[in-house]
C-alpha cells in the first residue's frame, strides 16, 4: 500500500525536505536505484513543478549517481529525469496488478461449446419423443373444455410430467453412480437394480413394452394415412404404407448407432419446428376472433366434467417423455444439472407447440391457411416430421426395453454397453405395432392413447418413480424417509387420474 502512494507524496512535496524522506523511504524499499531502470519513454520529460535541492543532489551522489549534463534547446521546456523521479516511477511499475485478472471477460471454450450442444440435443430428443401423432387429436379433446382450461391443463400435466422425469433421472443416475454397470437403460433395469426383484422387473417392464408400443401403433398407422392422403394420385393404400414405414424404421434402428438415431430425431424435430413456423404463423392471421376462440366454452355436451376425463388422458399421454429419460442421462453421461436442463427444455416445447396448434385449429386458421399450396405442403412436412421423430424416440425406448431382457435371458454379462440395438431388439420392438395396425386395417387407434393415459402412465410414470426414489435413497439397516413434496404431488395425481377415470367409466356404462 505504501508502494502505491509515492506518486502522491511526490505531488504534495513542495520543501526539500519533503523531497529527502521520500527519496529515503524509497531507497530503503528499493534498495539502490540502479542506473539502466528503464522509464517509458513518454514520462522521461515532464513539466518542472520543483528545481531539485543541493540535498537531494548530495544524495544523489552518494547512492553512486553521476550527474549527467543536459543541454536544453532553445524553446524547450523539458527537464532532465531526476534520481527522485527515476525512483518513484520505479515504484509505480512495481504496482501489484493481479487484481485485473478479475475482470477478464469470460471464454466459451471448446469444452462449453461441446457440452451446451449435447443439451440443446438431448432437448431436441425429448421434443421429438413428445411431439407426435398424437397431437392431430388434441384439437377435439381441447375444444370438449375451452382452450383456456385447456392451456391450464398443459401446463399443470407439464409440471407433473416435470417432476416425475426429474425423479427418473435422479434414479438412473444413483443406480449408474452406485454400481459397477455403465448404465441403467430400460424401467426393468431400474426396478431389477433398485428393487432388487425379477417379478417387479419384469411387470414393470411389461408395462413400459405396452405404452411405448400403443404410441409406436398409433404413430405408424397415421404415418400410413398421411402418405396415402398426401399423394392421392398414386393410389396408395394405407395399410401398405404403414408396413413400408415400418420397415424402414427398424432397418434404420439397427444400422444406425445411438447417436445416429439421435441425430436422425434432431433433424426431425428441426424440420419440424421450422414447418410449424411456417404453417402458424398465417394460421394464427387466419384466426378471425381470437380472444373469442381463448375464451370460448367447452364444447362437450356431457359439461365440464366429462370432458375434462375426456381430454385428460389425451394430454397426459401427448406429453409423456419419460419413456427416453434413460437414454437422456446416458447421452450427457449422467451429469445432473445437464439431464435437468435438458428435461426441462425440451418438455417445454411441446406444451408452446401443443397449445399454439390448438389454438390455431379452434380459430380456423388452420383450416384456412393449409387449404393454399403451401400451407398444405407446409402441413404434411410437419406432420412427417412429428411422426418420424416420435416413432424413432418410441422405438429407441421399446429397443433398450428388448436389449435388457435379451441380455438377461442369454448374456452372463450383466453390465453389457452398447452403441447399437441388435436385430432381434429391433424386430421385437417394431414388429407388434406393426401388426397390431395391419390386423385392424390401418384404423384410427386413440382409444389406445386413452387407455394409456388414464391407467398406464398413471402408474408407470406417476407411482413407479416413487418407488424407485424411495428404494434407492433407502440406506441398508435405515427405514425409508417420508415422501417429499414432489412425491406427495405424483402420488396424488396418480390416484386423482386413475379414480377419475374408473368413475367416469362406471357413470358411462351406468348412464
Amino acid at each position: 500500500m505504501m508502494k502505491k502512494s509515492g506518486l502522491l507524496l511526490l505531488a504534495s512535496c513542495t520543501t526539500s525536505s519533503a523531497f529527502q524522506q521520500v527519496l529515503t523511504f524509497n531507497c530503503l524499499q528499493n534498495g539502490p536505484i540502479r542506473s539502466n531502470s528503464k522509464i517509458p519513454r513518454a514520462v522521461q520529460y515532464m513539466q518542472p513543478s520543483s528545481m531539485e535541492s543541493d540535498d537531494v543532489k548530495g544524495r544523489s551522489r552518494r547512492l553512486g549517481k553521476v550527474d549527467t549534463p543536459y543541454k536544453v534547446s532553445n524553446g524547450d521546456k523539458r527537464v532532465p529525469r531526476t534520481e527522485l523521479l527515476a525512483a518513484t516511477l520505479e515504484s509505480v511499475e512495481n504496482v501489484d496488478t493481479s487484481l485485473l485478472g478479475r475482470f477478464e471477460m469470460p471464454v466459451l471454450g471448446p469444452k462449453k461449446v461441446e457440452a451446451v450442444t449435447k443439451v440443446l440435443s438431448a432437448s431436441l430428443l425429448i421434443t421429438g419423443n413428445t411431439v407426435g401423432s398424437s397431437m392431430f387429436v388434441l384439437p377435439e379433446a381441447v375444444g370438449g373444455v375451452g382452450l383456456l382450461n385447456g392451456s391450464a391443463l398443459f401446463i399443470g400435466l407439464y409440471l407433473y410430467n416435470l417432476i416425475s422425469g426429474l425423479l427418473l433421472a435422479d434414479v438412473a443416475i444413483e443406480l449408474h453412480e452406485s454400481s459397477d454397470c455403465e448404465v441403467p437403460s430400460s424401467f426393468k433395469d431400474f426396478a431389477d437394480v433398485a428393487m432388487k426383484s425379477g417379478a417387479a422387473g419384469n411387470a414393470i417392464g411389461a408395462a413400459s413394452l405396452l405404452i411405448n408400443s400403443c404410441f409406436l401403433a398409433f404413430g405408424i398407422s397415421h404415418a400410413g394415412h398421411l402418405v396415402a392422403n398426401t399423394l392421392p394420385g398414386f393410389g396408395l393404400e394405407p395399410t401398405m404404407v404403414a408396413a413400408g414405414f415400418a420397415t424402414i424404421l427398424a432397418v434404420a434402428s439397427f444400422t444406425q448407432t445411438n447417436h445416429g438415431l439421435e441425430k436422425i430425431a434432431n433433424v426431425a424435430v428441426m424440420v419440424l419446428f421450422s414447418s410449424f413456423a411456417s404453417l402458424l404463423l398465417p394460421s394464427l392471421v387466419n384466426v378471425s376472433d381470437p380472444m373469442g376462440t381463448l375464451l370460448a366454452p367447452g364444447t362437450n355436451p356431457g359439461g365440464f366434467g366429462p370432458a375434462d376425463a375426456a381430454a385428460i388422458p389425451l394430454i397426459l399421454s401427448s406429453l409423456t417423455y419419460q419413456n427416453i429419460v434413460p437414454s437422456i442421462t446416458k447421452l450427457l453421461d449422467f451429469d445432473r444439472t445437464k439431464s435437468s436442463v435438458a428435461i426441462a427444455l425440451g418438455s417445454f416445447l411441446p406444451v408452446a407447440v401443443y397449445i399454439a396448434w390448438c389454438f390455431a385449429a379452434l380459430g380456423g386458421g388452420l383450416a384456412n391457411s393449409s387449404t393454399s399450396g403451401a400451407g398444405g405442403a407446409a402441413l404434411a412436412t410437419f406432420s412427417a416430421s412429428a411422426l418420424i421423430g416420435s416413432c424413432v424416440a418410441c422405438t429407441m425406448s421399446l429397443a433398450e426395453e428388448y436389449e435388457s431382457i435379451i441380455s438377461s435371458a442369454f448374456s452372463s454379462e450383466n453390465c453389457s454397453v452398447k452403441d447399437k440395438f441388435s436385430i432381434p431388439a429391433v424386430t421385437m420392438a417394431v414388429a407388434p405395432p406393426a401388426a397390431v395396425v395391419l390386423a385392424t386395417g390401418c384404423s384410427d387407434l386413440t382409444c389406445a392413447l386413452h387407455f394409456c393415459g388414464a391407467f398406464v402412465t398413471p402408474f408407470l410414470y406417476g407411482l413407479l418413480p416413487i418407488m424407485l426414489f424411495q428404494t434407492i435413497s433407502k440406506k441398508d439397516g435405515e427405514t425409508a424417509s417420508p415422501p417429499n413434496l414432489q412425491s406427495t404431488i405424483l402420488a396424488s395425481g396418480a390416484v386423482g387420474f386413475i379414480g377419475q377415470e374408473i368413475i367416469h367409466d362406471i357413470s358411462q356404462s351406468i348412464a
